[in-house]
């Protein structure tokens, strides 16, 4: 398996296989949550829903989960509109992972690491401190997945 990066259904399966994820996201799934975002979901985010389309123990959104950082029907934008320079980092991201106590996986769809992938951040929002980036998904999700942080610990390490 890539060490630095799963980008296939398989090693994503090798790295989160552990986890009790859901059943595959289908092509159709994935063309819905693209239509409905208005963009084209990275590769790294394809592949992993279309190994588990959403992984609830975790936090994972599923393709009907998917929302953007603005979006009016939940109020993490709103919530944190003071605190400008949160705002700036934040406020073109996708909501990948909302473990429902305050940890949030974000890509942000402006802004791409050296791999080409959407850039991705940690932020527990509350915890005073701003999102830690991480160079795409798979980077982030395997630091939340890695031994010292099991699934539901919810905190990067920093």
């Amino acid at each position: 398996m890539n060490t630095m990066s799963p980008s296939s259904t398989t090693e994503w399966r090798e790295h989160l296989g552990h986890l009790n994820g859901g059943p595959p996201a289908t092509e159709q799934e994935l063309q819905e949550a693209e239509d409905r975002l208005g963009t084209k979901l990275p590769e790294e985010l394809r592949s992993l829903l279309t190994f588990s389309n959403g992984l609830p123990g975790a936090g994972l959104c599923s393709t009907t989960e998917l929302r953007w950082t603005r979006d009016p029907a939940y109020d993490l934008f709103d919530a944190w509109s003071s605190f400008e320079e949160v705002i700036e980092l934040i406020g073109k991201c996708l909501v990948v992972l909302d473990d429902g106590d305050g940890l949030f996986c974000l890509i942000d769809s402006t802004r791409t690491a050296d791999n080409g992938e959407w850039l991705a951040y940690a932020w527990a929002a509350g915890d005073g401190e701003d999102p830690r980036p991480f160079p795409g998904l798979s980077a982030l999700m395997k630091e939340l997945t890695a031994p010292h942080h099991p699934a539901g610990s919810g905190r990067p390490s920093s």
